[in-house]
């Protein structure tokens, strides 16, 4: 399970909470999303578990990843610089919300087992958005353990932060990100790559998670999560992949708006 925000929650495998909250960033007041508290433990398969539990402690070992994810996150695109809207899980459907999938690329700087650091860049895909017809705006989130900073890109980054309080970001640091919690079924080895699935239920909602991790070196390398419709949420799926990086990288320079 990913670990994730105090706006979120921790993951089996790459469990999240599936509700969520718009984001207005430098424009309105941003809305705060529930807290959420998950049991730990593991069920069902023990060589499963066993598996994901040594996958879990080597890739919360590597000094720096990247990951990747279509379908979790959707944002809007604005001509106004200083407003983005986004909004993740469940809450990506609410229908006050005019948004877009987006894709989101996240860069974690680990040590000891536990993230140092991450940046997470969430960039709007707009099909009916053309060049010369308007413009996105993606957002860059920064999130130390003690501070979080928020910006939208423009040009190579940011162009100035604010601050913005831990329990509103959708991830946090200082503890490992990987904890194996769900109920897990029997691995099936597909020669590079084994595949994990485990099932637990968020939020009121039943998901499905399938991880490929690789056979030899126990590393993530794709996940696919798919939360089962409930009264008053949709269904919905989303895909992660996960690359290791050769280089650790500095975290970004903040530059706080005046």
């Amino acid at each position: 399970m990913r670990h994730l925000a105090s706006s979120t929650s921790r993951r089996a495998g790459r469990r999240r909470s599936l509700a969520g909250a718009a984001l207005l960033v430098a424009a309105a007041a941003i809305v705060a999303v529930p807290l959420d508290a998950y049991g730990y433990g593991a069920t069902g398969n023990p060589a499963a578990i066993a598996f994901y539990r040594v996958a879990a402690a080597k890739t919360d070992a590597l000094p720096a990843y990247v990951l990747n994810q279509t379908g979790w996150m959707r944002a809007s695109d604005s001509v106004q610089k200083n407003h983005v809207t986004w909004a993740w899980g469940f809450a990506q459907f609410h229908s006050r919300l005019v948004v877009f999938p987006a894709r989101e690329h996240i860069v974690l700087v680990q040590h000891a087992g536990s993230t140092v650091w991450l940046e997470d860049v969430i960039t709007p895909i707009n099909a009916r958005c053309h060049a010369l017809a308007c413009k996105q705006y993606p957002i860059e989130i920064v999130v130390h353990r003690t501070v979080a900073y928020e910006g939208i890109v423009l040009k190579g980054g940011a162009k100035c932060f604010k601050k913005e309080a831990l329990r509103k970001v959708p991830y946090t640091v200082g503890t490992p990100f990987w904890v194996a919690v769900g109920h897990f079924a029997p691995k099936v080895v597909h020669g590079a790559l084994t595949e994990i699935t485990s099932t637990y239920v968020n939020e009121g909602q039943h998901v499905r998670e399938t991880d490929l991790i690789t056979t030899t070196t126990k590393l993530f390398a794709v996940s696919e999560m798919h939360a089962a419709a409930a009264p008053a949420r949709r269904a919905f799926s989303y895909r992660i992949t996960d690359g290791r990086l050769a280089k650790v990288p500095k975290s970004p320079r903040i530059t706080l708006c005046s």
